[in-house]
């Protein structure tokens, strides 16, 4: 029988790593895949270690008029389909918890702009695929 501790709460995962990426360099209206590598660490400046995988993501759709589209995975082919994928609407921001995800939190995740003048602003936290 398991011992029940009234006034406690569960360990709660947080980012060895906490990046940012803009995307306003990339013309592309086409599903792009994003790594840990992908972002700029906001404690050093430069590139957030390889293989580290997603615990959070915040997502701000800067576009006045189109809505841009994530997925917690990587994409099957640049050309997807939008349909049953994560919506930004315009001038909207997302945030999603993604430590603890049924199969696993990913290590590459996608977006898809509407236009190639969008830009989406990500930020993101990361621990070692190895935790």
């Amino acid at each position: 029988m398991a011992t029940s501790y009234p006034n406690t709460t569960s360990p709660e995962r947080t980012a060895a790593y906490i990046g940012a990426v803009d995307t306003s360099g990339n013309a592309s209206t086409d599903w792009t895949d994003l790594t840990s590598a992908s972002f700029t660490s906001s404690t050093t400046g430069s590139a957030v270690p390889a293989g580290q995988i997603f615990t959070y993501v915040t997502i701000h759709n800067t576009s006045t008029t189109a809505s841009a589209f994530f997925k917690m995975r990587a994409r099957d082919a640049a050309g997807d389909a939008t349909s049953g994928e994560l919506e930004i609407p315009a001038n909207m921001s997302i945030s999603y918890g993604m430590a603890g995800l049924a199969g696993g939190s990913p290590a590459t995740v996608a977006y898809r702009k509407a236009a190639a003048g969008d830009e989406l602003v990500i930020q993101a936290g990361f621990e070692a695929a190895t935790i």
